[in-house]
């Protein structure tokens, strides 16, 4: 292609050049009695890497005998800097209806939570100590607000960077009658006498998802199929367990603690998306709980995104 572009210029440049040569040559007889008006013009041919922009100049001549109109013209080749060729992908994106920067506002994902222990099984960790920590994985409910994603173009809008900010919601609904002891170090467990109707572990991260999205529909038609993956980090900004009971009347009792949970997580999502429907995926590769300090428990977490950028 780059070989085709300068021959291409090659041929205009020596047309150009024989052009000029032979007005000259005409000019000279009749020097004394033309009069030249310019009326310059100007035709401009963009490239990704230059600009060809191809100048004439009318000339009329008045010899007493009548009126010739000519033509001069003249080309120059500018090259584009960097800069220059970025703003000039974005344009031919625009022409595209491709948005460098798409914003999307609270979109919400549903899904379930349930625990790995040590072994890679969906088990509570084995010993006296925590053994008695198994979760219903049908009412552990995972609840993420994402507040604010925006993906940004990488390729042709069919490669995307996507990242933003929002707050993840996990409750572990416990089978058992425990109750988890705050301000213990390390964590301590002790099973209760009565039968709770509801008790679970609650906590909220700050989370900031940054994936790489892939549009799978081919070219020409809705982008309905696609898939992201990439890591979600989370800051834990609080936690507490919540217990409900009866004895003669609904009991309840709700103790925010930290129970020696980790401050920070990184976990890794997968999401498929059709449309407006996405099913998602994730899993933290480190442990809910300070080494040393608790169980070593790790979440996975299923479920389904309404909406997407």
């Amino acid at each position: 292609m780059k070989n085709k572009l300068h021959i291409m210029l090659s041929l205009a440049a020596i047309s150009a050049t024989v052009l000029s040569v032979a007005q000259t040559d005409s000019t000279q007889v009749k020097e004394s009695k033309i009069q030249e008006i310019e009326i310059p013009k100007e035709t401009i041919i963009e490239g990704k890497n230059m600009r060809l922009i191809l100048k004439e100049k009318q000339v009329i001549e008045k010899n007493g005998e009548g009126k010739d109109t000519v033509a001069k013209h003249s080309f120059e080749i500018v090259a584009k800097d960097r800069k220059e060729r970025n703003a000039h992908e974005d344009e031919l994106l625009v022409a595209e209806g491709i948005d460098f920067i798409e914003t999307s506002w609270s979109n919400f994902h549903l899904g379930l939570n349930n625990l790995l222990n040590r072994d890679g099984k969906l088990d509570p960790e084995p010993g006296p100590e925590y053994g008695e920590m198994i979760i219903s994985p049908a009412n552990s409910i995972n609840f993420q607000w994402d507040i604010v994603t925006q993906a940004m173009n990488i390729y042709k809008g069919k490669v995307r960077l996507v990242y933003g900010i929002g707050i993840d919601y996990n409750n572990y609904r416990f089978q058992k009658n425990i109750t988890l002891n705050p301000d213990s170090m390390p964590l301590m467990v002790t099973e209760d006498g009565i039968n709770y109707d509801k008790n679970k572990l609650v906590t909220q991260h700050l989370n900031v998802p940054v994936m790489l999205n892939f549009k799978l529909s081919p070219k020409g038609t809705e982008d309905d199929v696609y898939i992201s993956a990439g890591a979600n980090f989370g800051y834990l900004i609080g936690s507490h367990q919540k217990q409900v009971w009866d004895d003669n009347g609904k009991k309840k009792n709700k103790v925010r603690d930290d129970y020696s949970l980790e401050q920070f997580r990184v976990g890794y999502e997968v999401q498929f998306g059709y449309k407006n429907i996405v099913l998602f995926g994730k899993y933290f590769s480190n442990s809910m709980f300070k080494a040393n300090q608790g169980p070593e428990l790790r979440t996975v977490s299923a479920g389904i995104l309404i909406g997407k950028v």
